[in-house]
This record gives C-alpha cells, sequence and structure tokens, in this order.
C-alpha cells in the first residue's frame, strides 16, 4: 500500500508543534488508553475465538444457503466492506451473504421474508449495546420465523453483542444461542477485526487469517497515518470541509460507506470535522466531477487506486480497461489540482485479504489521530445519541397512546 501526497503539498508540512502533538497522540495509543483495544490483534480476536469461527464457518458453509447479517453501523459496514471488496460481481456459489438491520423499510422485511422461503438459512444479529432499534426490530420479524420454520433454529441463529446485560443477552441465554462477545473496549466502527466483523467474513469464505496478517503488517503505520491526518487537518483549516473519497473500482464502493462513518463518527463534534461523501467514479464523472471541478473551493479528494485488477484488452490489445481507469485517475486528479481541488491517492497493490485489512487498519489509526488532533474524543457518537433517545420517548408516547385507544 502506497500514499501519494504530490496533489497536496502545499498541505503536507508538519510544524515542530504540531510534531510535538503528534508525539503526544503516538503515547496516548502505545499506552492502549481508553476504547484502543483494535489496536493490538490480539485484543480484537483472541486465537481461540479465531478458531472457533473458521470452525464454524467451515461447519456452516456447506448447509447454508443464506446467511443473513443483522446489524446497522459499525455492526454491518465492516464485514459488508471486506465481503464486497473480495467477492466476484457475478456468482451463483453458496452461501448468499443478505444484509437486513440497517434501515427501517417495511418492504424490504417483507421482500427479505418471503425471499428466504424454502431455503436453508442462518442469522447472525449483531449489535453490541444488545438493544439498537433497527436491527433489533427486523431480528424480532426474522427470529419468529426461524422459530416457526426449523426445529434446530437454535443452532441457527448466532448472536454477536457486548458484555453488558440487554435484550439480545437475555434472548441469548433463555434460548440457548450460540453466542460472542465484542470486546468492551472496541466501539461499533473500529469492530471490523473483532468476531462482529469476521464472523460474516468468515461466512462468505474469505481468508480471516489474511485479513488479520494485513491488519498486524500495519501495526507501525503511525508515520503514515499521521501524515494523511494532519494533511487533512490542515485542508480542513483552509476550509476544505468536504472529502470525496473516491473509488475507481466499484467492488470498492462498501469500503467507502465504512470510511464515510468511521472518519464522520469518529471526527464530527463540537463544529468540527470533514464532511466525507463517497464518490464512485467514473461514474460521478458526470454530475459530482463538475462540481468538484469548478464548484466552491470546499472539497479535497481521497483516491483510492488498486493497481492489479483482473484485466480486459481493449482496441486490439494496444491499451487495457485497467489501464484505461489509471489513465483516467491520474489525469482527473490532475485537472481537479488544477481546478482547486487537491487529491491524497492511496494505492493497494491488488485486492486481496492481506491488502484490504492493511488498508482499514491504516484508515482506524488515521481516524482516531485525527480525532485528538481535533481535540474531541474519538470514541463516542453523542449526536447519534440524541436521535436515538428522542426516538425511544417518541416510541413510547406512541405505544401508550396506541394501548389507550385499543
Amino acid at each position: 500500500m502506497k500514499i501519494n501526497f504530490d496533489y497536496v503539498k502545499e498541505y503536507h508540512t508538519i510544524s515542530s508543534l504540531e510534531k510535538e502533538k503528534l508525539d503526544h497522540i503516538q503515547a496516548q495509543l502505545e499506552n492502549k488508553e481508553s476504547m484502543l483495544d483494535w489496536l493490538d490483534m490480539d485484543t480484537s480476536i483472541s486465537s481461540l475465538e479465531l478458531e472457533e469461527i473458521q470452525e464454524l464457518a467451515s461447519r456452516i458453509r456447506p448447509l447454508c444457503d443464506i446467511f443473513l447479517v443483522v446489524g446497522i453501523g459499525g455492526s454491518y459496514l465492516g464485514s459488508k466492506s471486506v465481503i464486497e471488496s473480495l467477492s466476484p460481481y457475478f456468482s451463483k456459489e453458496k452461501p448468499e451473504i443478505i444484509f437486513v438491520g440497517h434501515q427501517l423499510s417495511g418492504s424490504y422485511l417483507s421482500e427479505l421474508l418471503e425471499y428466504i422461503q424454502g431455503k436453508s438459512v442462518y442469522v447472525n444479529v449483531i449489535s453490541k449495546s444488545g438493544g439498537t432499534l433497527e436491527p433489533i426490530i427486523s431480528f424480532q420479524s426474522i427470529y419468529q420465523y426461524m422459530k416457526e420454520t426449523y426445529s434446530n433454529y437454535q443452532e441457527r441463529v448466532i448472536v454477536t453483542t457486548g458484555e453488558s446485560p440487554s435484550y439480545l443477552k437475555e434472548i441469548a441465554m433463555k434460548d440457548q444461542l450460540k453466542t460472542f462477545l465484542i470486546p468492551s473496549q472496541i466501539g461499533g466502527r473500529y469492530s471490523v477485526f473483532t468476531v462482529a466483523g469476521l464472523l460474516p467474513i468468515a461466512i462468505s469464505g474469505i481468508d480471516i487469517g489474511q485479513l488479520i496478517e494485513g491488519a498486524r503488517a500495519e501495526r507501525n503505520c503511525f508515520p503514515e497515518s499521521s501524515q494523511y491526518a494532519i494533511t487533512r487537518k490542515h485542508l480542513e483549516d483552509d476550509g476544505k470541509v468536504v472529502e470525496a473519497f473516491t473509488i475507481y473500482e466499484e467492488k470498492l464502493s462498501s469500503i467507502a460507506s465504512w470510511h464515510q462513518q468511521l472518519f464522520a463518527e469518529t471526527q464530527g463534534k463540537n463544529q468540527k470535522g470533514i464532511l466525507p461523501i463517497v464518490n464512485p467514479n467514473t461514474t460521478n464523472l458526470h454530475s459530482l466531477g463538475q462540481y468538484l471541478q469548478e464548484g466552491r473551493k470546499i472539497t479535497f479528494e481521497t483516491v483510492l487506486k488498486v493497481e492489479n485488477t483482473k484485466d480486459f484488452s481493449l482496441d486490439h490489445k494496444l491499451i487495457t480497461m485497467n489501464q484505461l481507469n489509471h489513465l483516467v485517475l491520474n489525469q482527473v486528479a490532475g485537472a481537479h489540482h488544477h481546478g482547486g481541488t487537491p487529491s491524497i491517492i492511496i494505492t493497494l497493490e491488488e485486492l486481496s485479504a492481506f491488502e484490504i485489512g492493511k488498508l482499514l487498519y491504516f484508515l482506524e489509526v488515521s481516524a482516531a489521530i485525527g480525532g485528538y488532533l481535533l481535540e474531541v474524543n474519538p470514541f463516542d457518537q453523542p449526536g447519534v445519541e440524541i436521535y436515538k433517545q428522542r426516538v425511544k420517548d417518541e416510541l413510547e408516547n406512541y405505544v401508550a397512546e396506541a394501548k389507550r385507544k385499543n
């Protein structure tokens, strides 16, 4: 993995004062203060858990047509990003991984329950709190279906949750469901290398050992991650408050969404932080590309490039599709830079579990460093809790009123 700062040279220098601050941040990370167990793979996932996940996946895969992953935010985006980036575009291989519980669409849930009829279904519900509204609502209906459909439903439903007492914990204990615990010192958006992310990835058939090895290989990425974090900070200070996370390979769409959650939820606090948006190219060159070239100068790009992918020859083999994609990427970065929208380019050698593991770990460290640079807590999300409480209060009022009328 390589990072090119050529198009942001004017934002690249680190002052002596910033160097002191980064040294302090590095010490905080090395001391593993609160919510930092994700920094080491050994505290993200134990060797025993890893063996258990791999054994469970090898047992389920031959028996499973559809594996439902019920979760929202970090409880599903990490596994979804890895699975989609490393899976074929078109495949009939089983099991089919379907994500549910990340929205409140009645039509989605209704059509899903119709779709899974007659198929061999397994379920993994993931919620660290054990009571998050969206996944719990979907899980209740899916769990009812599982109990009505399978005499061995306890063997088909897996609960991944936190250590504290909760709605999910209670169900799992009462019905003796297989349960995995998310480490208490790891938040949802940093949980891709815990059982929350790794079990669905293993079920899909991806080598989670290689994914973890990629993350381990980046354990000393602080210099590169801090350079990315400080460059973003300089861009923000200069009024570049929107970051287009730009991809040129559609398989990386969910990684872009994962990046969006990671950075927005980590740094968007106290009237600070950059707004990250997902920008798929070349598709968006014919829409957002116009704004990035000639619109208000509030944007910059982080471009994700893949050096080697499955390729296709064009024009009597004078150029390949991959070469053309790279040609466009480089020319767009140059054009946007000339138009006042700078780019940071991150290059992966290939789409492999090892390279994706490196990328995700690098971005996690960068997001945390950026939070510390902004002097906000990188590991809470008080703004999210505000909407949750308002919904909870109004829902209780609604249910009470409905009961009164009935």
